[in-house]
């Protein structure tokens, strides 16, 4: 009797166990355009491997018209970047892209009107954030990658998204920043950067991940020649770090009555 109890009271402590071991995390990049992601695949690439990771595009990408690809700007652009971006987030092994329709410029590169979209990719933006329900969230950091407005304001928006609805306490805010050497790395693209010793979350990963990203990178045929492409990836394999980087948001919760 004793030693079936005693099995019992085992059996019931192994429940429990499972019952408290942490769930996998939901893991929301907030990006501008189709091929943004490409900044960070391997550590989207890396994650999903035991999480659930999303990619959320405010925009099509309907200006983004190349010389090679000769698409014009408008719809038919906008398909081809939408399967282009399901192509690679199939590669990086994530969920399918979400689009919140939003107008390639965000009114900031004289296309539409900004004061007619900005509400309205504050309210997509909140939808989409409520319904993924994320545990951490990564977007732009006040550089932008390169610098492109888009980039900038959509990490600034989401930003105050997360501070408007007090959403800050329950998702965990990361910026994506490129370090100077790795901005050095990439000079073609004149690409922003922090000071390293501000960066206070560095993601190391696997040649698995590198190599999944590389197909994602080569999904988007429309923004990139085969030459630019191959030039990239071969960028990357040479680089041994094998490190991406980002800065948390932090914020003190200590009311002061002073500076």
């Amino acid at each position: 009797m004793k030693n079936f109890l005693l099995l019992i009271l085992l059996m019931v402590g192994l429940l429990i166990s499972c019952v408290q071991e942490p769930r996998d995390q939901t893991i929301l990049v907030v990006f501008a355009h189709p091929d943004d992601e490409t900044t960070i695949g391997p550590v989207m690439n890396k994650y999903a491997e035991h999480n659930e990771v999303y990619l959320l595009l405010a925009t099509g990408g309907s200006f983004g018209v190349t010389e090679h690809a000769g698409i014009p700007a408008g719809d038919s652009l906008v398909e081809i970047r939408k399967k282009e971006a399901a192509c690679s987030c199939e590669a990086l092994g994530i969920h399918p892209p979400i689009f919140l329709g939003i107008q390639d410029g965000l009114g900031l590169n004289g296309h539409g009107n900004f004061y007619e979209m900005e509400p309205l990719l504050k309210e997509r933006l909140l939808e989409a954030i409520l319904d993924i329900d994320p545990d951490i969230l990564i977007t732009f950091g006040p550089g932008g990658d390169t610098g492109h407005p888009d980039h900038r304001l959509l990490g600034a928006i989401t930003t105050e998204i997360l501070l408007r609805e007090n959403l800050i306490d329950e998702v965990d805010l990361y910026y994506f920043s490129w370090t100077k050497e790795q901005a050095e790395k990439y000079k073609m693209w004149n690409l922003n950067y922090q000071d390293e010793s501000l960066l206070d979350t560095r993601i190391s990963y696997e040649q698995k991940h590198e190599d999944a990203a590389i197909q994602s990178i080569r999904c988007h045929k429309s923004q990139y020649t085969e030459e630019a492409m191959e030039f990239w990836i071969q960028l990357e394999l040479d680089d041994p770090s094998n490190v991406l980087y980002f800065r948390s948001f932090e914020r003190s919760r200590k009311v002061r009555g002073h500076l």
